[in-house]
């Protein structure tokens, strides 16, 4: 018998081997990275109908006209004025928004708002921050739809930014 063991069968590839299937690898990845970065830009928007261009946004401030109303009280009638400005993240639905049939629907649609309320619910800090998120809730749809949104003029409806009171006095 002879003393001389045979050489045992290596389980791992030689070093070379190594090297190449891992450049082949990493070039793989690279193309298809290459190629999934080339078709979403080949896309575009179609790809994605859901998904709009961002609104390069440019704010504009839409003046409300004044109200005033008597709010019903335990006490006895209670007198409230109101002026109010609607700051929009596009300035030109702003300035179109301020006139015409936009203007009186978006007053109506206040006016209904405010027509409920109580002198209690209006007197404290939280009563206000409450009335300009209802107020927000009551006119942001509206911006939504002609005539205050014109998809031939506008890249996409206008958002309420900010519900600003100029005037708040009640009696």
């Amino acid at each position: 018998m002879s003393s001389q063991a045979s050489p045992a069968p290596s389980a791992a590839p030689p070093p070379r081997s190594r090297k190449a299937l891992f450049l082949v690898g990493a070039a793989l990845l690279a193309l298809t990275g290459g190629g999934v970065v080339a078709l979403r830009l080949g896309q575009g928007d179609e790809g994605h109908p859901e998904r709009k261009a961002p609104v390069a946004s440019e704010p504009g401030v839409l003046e409300i006209e004044p109200f005033t109303l008597n709010l019903p009280d335990p006490a006895g009638d209670r007198y409230f004025r109101l002026n109010l400005r609607l700051v929009l993240d596009q300035r030109a639905v702003a300035q179109r928004t301020g006139q015409g049939l936009p203007r009186v629907k978006l007053h109506d649609r206040l006016l209904s708002v405010l027509a409920q309320k109580r002198a209690g619910e209006l007197a404290t800090a939280e009563g206000k921050e409450a009335l300009r998120a209802e107020i927000w809730a009551a006119a942001q749809p509206l911006f939504e739809a002609p005539p205050f949104h014109d998809p031939a003029q506008d890249p996409a409806p206008a958002r309420i930014l900010d519900v600003l009171f100029t005037e708040f006095l009640l009696q």
